[in-house]
């Protein structure tokens, strides 16, 4: 498993916590994802995936 913290500026409310949690999770492939206007960040935990290296 991998944990990534990112940090958000913009984030006002609950609606928009949800919004970006959706957009996340529409774009990559998570586990669990959960973000915090208060804390400014959203944290996603995945799967660790290796990548093929040619």
């Amino acid at each position: 498993m991998v944990k990534i913290t990112v940090g958000i500026e913009g984030m006002a409310c609950g609606m928009c916590e949800a919004h970006v949690n959706e957009a996340v999770r529409n774009a990559f492939q998570v586990k669990k994802v959960t973000s915090s206007h208060a804390k400014k960040q959203t944290v996603i935990i995945a799967e660790k995936t290796s990548r093929n290296r040619n």
